[in-house]
């Protein structure tokens, strides 16, 4: 469901014993901490865990608080975790025995972090469930030739479009839906906003420039449902960095 709650516009959901929670325009301007908005959002809440995003495949153990440098985080489910955006997808992940959050612009696409994160969970992918997030749509999302054609490798020709000037056009969620089937998921929820277009609700670098603020994704399991995390949430890095 989507609705401005504490002030800021989000769209929540529920499955598997987690809770997510995708937010954008909120009472700070966008740049709201991530305890503040997920506070806006949910209480109680554990703690939050990040990573510094560096547009790579490194998927990290999450702790509370900062985890280093990379772009996805894994965990048993006793912190929640936290993805910012500003034109990138977001990728949120829980399964049986574990949840996920990945940033997937189109280095991060074509580098294999979707991939990485769902082999980083334990269990079978075919039990897991996937939401992706608001991104910037293939209605505005041109680039070159290259970056086209290294994101259409990764994932399937079809995400490409041609523009009304000629050049390609991408559609970076369908490009990450594809890869997720390519993993073994079946069950994959797509919030289909383009963040440049809804100014009025998201946050967008395209549309804004420097001055864009960030939307924010949040995975967490309520007390009591916490999973074992079997090897994914060590403290160390569990994945690599492209």
């Amino acid at each position: 469901m989507s609705a401005a709650s504490g002030g800021f516009w989000a769209w929540t959901g529920e499955a598997q014993g987690a809770k997510v929670a995708f937010s954008g325009r909120g009472p700070a301007g966008g740049r709201a901490s991530r305890e503040e908005v997920l506070a806006r959002l949910a209480e109680p809440h554990p703690p939050v865990a990040w990573a510094r995003q560096i547009h790579s495949s490194r998927v990290l153990a999450a702790r509370p608080g900062e985890c280093g440098e990379g772009d996805a985080l894994v965990s048993g489910g006793d912190v929640a975790l936290s993805i910012v955006t500003a034109d990138c997808v977001p990728v949120l992940l829980a399964g049986p025995a574990g949840i996920a959050a990945a940033h997937a612009g189109w280095r991060g696409i074509a580098g294999g972090v979707v991939g990485a994160t769902v082999a980083a969970m334990p269990g079978d992918p075919a039990s897991f469930t996937a939401w992706i997030g608001p991104a910037i749509g293939s209605c505005c999302y041109e680039t070159g030739q290259d970056v086209a054609d290294q994101v259409a490798a990764a994932s399937d020709p079809a995400i490409i479009t041609p523009g009304p000037a000629g050049r390609p056009h991408l559609d970076l969620q369908q490009a990450v839906r594809r890869q997720l089937q390519a993993a073994g998921l079946r069950q994959i929820e797509v919030l289909p906003l383009c963040t440049r277009c809804e100014a009025a609700i998201l946050h967008s670098y395209r549309r804004d420039g420097k001055a864009a603020g960030r939307n924010h994704a949040f995975i967490w399991t309520p007390p009591g449902n916490h999973r074992s995390p079997g090897s994914s949430a060590t403290g160390r890095r569990i994945g690599h960095r492209t």
